[in-house]
């Protein structure tokens, strides 16, 4: 509920706060594989920002930096610049991306 004692789960839009979540998980699951394409399926290959958000279908880079920290909390990316413009993927993120 939020501050006005209504509940926030469903907008007026249709879109709730699962539906965001699903949807971070599913463009989180195309980055993964995007950047395991662009690594040509091997661990500790640089990737590029811009190539991997064409490949993902994601337009906005803070959407994109977003997601790239999740991964990396996952420990799926490693060696990332601060903006995440390259980055590596790890062993368990190809796993994650070829799973």
């Amino acid at each position: 509920m939020d501050e006005s004692g209504t509940q926030e789960s469903i907008r007026p839009d249709g879109e709730g706060i699962l539906d965001e979540v699903w949807g971070m998980a599913e463009k989180a699951r195309r980055v993964i594989q995007a950047a395991a394409v662009e690594a040509y399926g091997r661990p500790g290959m640089y990737v590029i920002m811009a190539q991997v958000m064409q490949r993902a279908n994601i337009s906005d880079p803070e959407e994109f930096r977003a997601i790239a920290a999740y991964l990396e909390e996952r420990g799926w990316i490693a060696e990332a610049d601060p903006d995440y413009g390259v980055f590596v993927l790890t062993p368990e993120g190809i796993d994650e991306a070829t799973n």
